[in-house]
């Protein structure tokens, strides 16, 4: 049974193992500030990319399209899992015309014991139209893989590998001989929204520009141009209290062009490993150069862990993802 609103009337006894089933849990889908709050003790405070003013912000960004549901054990504040979806709705519906659900990265508690709260997941998942063989993706572990295709009765076929690398800002450098010919850099706060949209829209071809502008001006976001004036790639370092810059996203024709971009990003943050801890970049598998092209700004080897797999079952349709050098957040966007 689904709950849309619970009470706090005992605390959580965090820490001790529970198995769950349908009967001993709360479900709540209409998060408020006290939920956020939940979140951010439970699952984020010890987390090195995320800001707590992001829980609210990505709600406000894709509005009734995104969907959270958190599952506590029954009448208490313990927060056990975590799942959440976005639907994206694409914007050509002549090429496109079904929607794209996106599950994110699903949060559940080692506390958790036994594969029912897997059952309790996949119902959520169901609700908001989420299941392989029907336009979704989802990432997953090399662990939940299996429940993709097991439970949910989907292929897993359509695979993408996505990887995490790690930078310390002493181990960074800013190249002197880059080939930047015929490129034009600018803030992405002073080009028009739709300049980065339009470019957006040829990468990933559905609705998510609140987000993308936001993403793009919160931090350190550019914008490059060629000297006919067109978009041919767009990044941005996001901070966070840590000390770590997350390169998120980074998109572009070319990788001189994603080099050229993230120079110019560092010459105004500078390379203070004082104030700044490391660079992390997400790339994947679909082309080699997602992972090698930040290698001029490195003094060390460059490295990657795999941190899950994207699975898919419509081959990626309305995405373009030889341009993608780094991936927005992966909570919240497929690349």
């Amino acid at each position: 049974m689904i709950t849309l609103s619970r009470h706090f009337s005992r605390s959580a006894l965090c820490g001790k193992k529970i198995r769950i089933s349908h009967k001993n849990i709360d479900v709540v889908k209409n998060i408020g500030d006290r939920e956020y709050d939940v979140i951010w003790k439970t699952i984020n405070l010890n987390s090195s990319d995320i800001k707590k003013t992001d829980l609210k912000k990505f709600k406000e960004d894709f509005g009734e399209d995104f969907h959270q549901t958190l599952t506590f054990v029954k009448n208490t504040d313990r927060l056990i899992a975590k799942n959440s979806h976005i639907v994206y709705r694409p914007l050509n519906k002549n090429q496109i015309q079904e929607n794209l659900v996106f599950r994110g990265k699903l949060w559940i508690s080692p506390d958790v014991q036994g594969k029912e709260i897997m059952d309790v997941m996949t119902r959520q998942s169901y609700d908001v139209g989420f299941s392989i063989g029907n336009n979704s993706m989802g990432l997953a572990t090399n662990n939940t893989i299996p429940h993709y295709k097991d439970t949910m009765g989907g292929s897993t076929d359509f695979v993408q590998k996505y990887y995490v690398s790690h930078y310390d800002f002493g181990d960074l450098c800013i190249p002197k001989n880059l080939n930047s010919e015929g490129i034009i850099i600018k803030n992405a706060r002073d080009v028009p929204d739709q300049d980065i949209l339009n470019y957006d829209a040829k990468i990933f071809n559905y609705d998510r520009k609140k987000y993308v502008l936001g993403q793009l001006r919160e931090d350190y976001g550019r914008v490059a141009y060629n000297e006919n004036g067109d978009v041919i790639g767009f990044g941005a370092i996001s901070t966070y209290p840590s000390g770590e810059c997350a390169i998120i996203p980074m998109y572009a024709n070319e990788t001189r062009i994603a080099r050229t971009i993230l120079k110019d990003i560092l010459e105004e943050i500078t390379l203070d490993s004082e104030k700044y801890w490391r660079l992390k970049l997400y790339s994947h598998d679909h082309f080699p150069e997602s992972y090698g092209w930040i290698r001029p700004f490195v003094k060390t080897m460059t490295h990657r862990t795999e941190v899950y797999s994207l699975i898919t079952d419509h081959k990626e349709q309305g995405m373009d993802f030889s341009k993608v050098f780094s991936t927005f957040h992966p909570s919240n966007c497929p690349m």
